[in-house]
């Protein structure tokens, strides 16, 4: 019988990769010359296209645009050198910036659409990278959109690294071209916290996977301080420290047989992190997931310090936006039942979201039936988050962050015949090319749909 793949061996403990400490200074070079060829030249590759992309549809589809309607673009974005960096700069970007430039607002605020409805991090960088070059408002927009780059580029460094751990080198290197060509990686580039989400959160998961737990737990608080959805990669750290435990305390004794396996699985796992508490080195990783819970609590006091409410996000996010705490399962049956007409002016792009809804759903089983459930863990939580908002808006944006998907992909597309190979490569970069171009005009452009 063929076990899925759960946890990591024992081995997995000292197993270093291959840039790590002890290889020779050629290895390391190889290793560095593979991240420029498969990393940062895509990754270059396509901002530079997206940006064409972008000054085209200034150029050629703005001016075409009825000036009554009720999307209105900023004047400047038609003036060059303006359009190159306004391109990168929608919806809540103001949102951002505003905290970035002059902090969160006041306690009148908390019940309207506030910038506390924002997590701080992504701000905070903004403005501690801004700092040296002054106050200007356009000082703090370059700046949002080179920390977005950057980040963007660390992202897609780690997800090499991890996809080359747990696959090879040249699945690593298709698992990046995807993440370049989702259709809405667009917002790896623009004034958004994505970027540094997707980075903080693919380097904790890395890292757990190398047993470095300060580490991913430190990256899992700050990038739960990015996005609401960080808090929950405390789940994914706390079922691989579990695993862990109890492979070192209590290793698994294999069988074919399901039920034995099963009986032994638990006994591994119980006993093991019973075993473990005796060590102390048990006690510092328990205290390395706990940064996770301790930064989000640490952004409740400062909203106390701030404006007297330990839950102004909380409040901001009901009041201003409508969103209130719901069944994802609920809301699933209501939108399907209840489909909304296509429409620019709608903040909810009902056919795109309800499609990659319901397709990352679909590929949470090959996800977890192929990677080690530290990934599918990441993944079901990243999905569930925003649809227990009461609404559906935004989430193929959200979804930008399933890395997961993007391992999963490249492996796909990689297997076969060299003719299957190609056809599948084709179909996922012919497919995400399209989409990605219509998402960077109505994005250009303001439409409101595409937020």
């Amino acid at each position: 019988m063929k076990t899925i793949h759960q946890s990591t061996p024992p081995s997995d403990n000292v197993e270093p990769l291959s840039e790590e400490v002890g290889f020779p200074a050629r290895s390391r070079h190889a290793a560095a010359r593979a991240i420029v060829a498969n990393v940062f030249l895509p990754f270059l590759a396509i901002r530079l296209l997206l940006v064409v992309v972008g000054l085209t549809t200034i150029y050629y589809i703005l001016p075409l645009i009825n000036r009554k309607q009720p999307i209105v673009t900023d004047g400047r974005l038609s003036h060059f050198p303006d359009m190159l960096y306004l391109m990168w700069i929608h919806f809540d970007s103001g949102f951002y910036l505003t905290i970035a430039h002059d902090g969160y607002w006041g306690v009148h605020t908390l019940h309207a659409q506030s910038n506390w409805g924002f997590f701080p991090f992504y701000p905070l960088v903004n403005r501690l990278v801004a700092f040296p070059f002054g106050s200007a408002w356009l000082t703090y927009q370059i700046v949002g959109i080179l920390v977005a780059n950057i980040a963007a580029l660390i992202a897609t460094i780690y997800l090499y690294k991890l996809t080359t751990k747990e696959f090879n080198n040249a699945i690593a290197a298709r698992a990046v071209f995807y993440l370049g060509l989702f259709p809405m990686s667009f917002y790896l580039s623009a004034v958004y916290p994505e970027s540094l989400f997707l980075a903080l959160s693919i380097g904790c998961i890395y890292y757990a996977r190398l047993r470095r737990w300060w580490l991913a737990g430190l990256l899992a608080a700050l990038a739960a301080l990015t996005r609401p959805s960080g808090v929950l990669l405390i789940v994914a750290l706390a079922w691989e420290y579990w695993n862990v435990l109890g492979d070192t305390f209590a290793p698994l004794k294999h069988s074919r047989d399901f039920i034995t396996f099963t009986q032994e699985w638990l006994r591994s796992r119980f006993t093991g992190i019973w075993r473990s508490l005796a060590a102390w080195r048990t006690w510092r990783g328990f205290v390395a997931l706990a940064f996770v819970p301790a930064a989000l609590a640490l952004f409740m006091v400062y909203a106390k310090w701030k404006v007297g409410a330990y839950t102004a996000y909380f409040m901001t996010q009901h009041y201003g936006w409508n969103h209130s705490l719901s069944n994802p399962i609920f809301l699933m049956f209501y939108l399907l039942q209840h489909p909304s007409p296509a429409t620019p002016y709608d903040w909810n792009f009902y056919g795109l979201n309800m499609f990659s809804t319901l397709l990352f759903i679909c590929l949470l089983v090959p996800v977890f039936r192929k990677l080690p459930a530290i990934y599918g863990i990441t993944m079901l939580a990243f999905i569930i988050l925003p649809l227990t908002t009461g609404k559906m808006d935004s989430v193929t944006r959200y979804y930008l962050t399933l890395f997961p998907v993007y391992m999963l992909l490249a492996w796909w597309s990689s297997q076969g015949t060299q003719e299957q190979q190609l056809r599948r490569h084709g179909l996922i970069a012919v497919s995400f090319a399209i989409l990605l171009s219509l998402g960077i005009v109505l994005f250009t452009l303001g439409v409101y749909s595409i937020a």
